[in-house]
């Protein structure tokens, strides 16, 4: 396996968040919204969801599909992953809900206590037309807006399970290990931050995003098994997911 100079892992980690950023921006116009039927207010989550599938999707593939043709040739995807060892399956009914619910203590009750704070006090000048958080906070407000529920299925495809999959694998199964000849036993943390800061659309999120990711983060470092994080991603935003389809659907 290739190790990344600290250039190449800074460069690998945020170039796909930049790229997703510019596609969220373009595609949040209200252009696109009118060209698919949906309601202009829906304009943001559309922009997010299409950036995702044409700038994460397709870069984060590529670059891992890259690698394992650099690296070997054959079966280009299995070789560019690492982190492959499957740990007893005592310890993902253990640890997985332990780490859910610690997602869901951190985003759930600590999160609306000092966010809005950042927010006002470091990104007052975000535009709000591009921030598709604002709109999933009160789901129950989207419930009269045209097109969300078709909007949503794809929402849970694309941000629920398919998102943090392909994440899980390139950040955790490809960049992380490769971080260990100049990061050494800081690659963990480092891995965190950097995959904090790859989300330029919610920087206001940073803080509480890298303070739930460190410890899962470390576990797939410590037991080389990314599945912990392949799990626990897809659960969390899933089960959020679905919060929001249910709510939206009782109206």
């Amino acid at each position: 396996m290739k190790q990344h100079s600290a250039f190449q892992s800074i460069l690998y980690h945020l170039l796909p968040g930049v790229v997703v950023l510019l596609l969220i921006l373009l595609f949040s116009q209200p252009v696109f919204s009118n060209l698919f039927g949906l309601d202009e207010r829906l304009s943001p989550v559309l922009g997010f969801l299409l950036g995702l599938l044409f700038g994460l999707f397709p870069v984060q593939l590529g670059l891992l599909w890259r690698a394992g043709k650099a690296e070997n040739g054959q079966a280009p995807l299995r070789q560019a992953i690492q982190f492959t060892e499957r740990s007893p399956l005592k310890a993902y009914f253990i640890l997985v809900p332990i780490f859910i619910v610690y997602f869901f203590l951190l985003f759930v009750l600590v999160a609306p206590l000092i966010q809005p704070f950042i927010i006002q006090t470091f990104f007052s000048w975000w535009p709000e037309q591009y921030n598709f958080q604002l709109l999933l906070q009160d789901p129950s407000l989207l419930a009269g807006y045209r097109g969300i529920k078709i909007l949503i299925p794809f929402y849970l495809l694309l941000s629920c399970i398919t998102g943090p999959l392909v994440e899980e694998l390139y950040f955790r199964g490809y960049l992380l290990p490769r971080m260990a000849g100049w990061a050494g036993r800081w690659a963990p943390f480092l891995n965190t931050v950097l995959f904090s800061i790859y989300h330029f659309f919610s920087p206001w999120e940073n803080l509480i995003r890298i303070l739930a990711s460190y410890p899962l983060i470390f576990t797939v470092w410590k037991k080389r098994d990314i599945r912990f994080g392949v799990l626990v991603h897809i659960i969390v935003n899933t089960i959020g997911g679905i919060m929001a389809l249910i709510v939206i659907l009782s109206q």
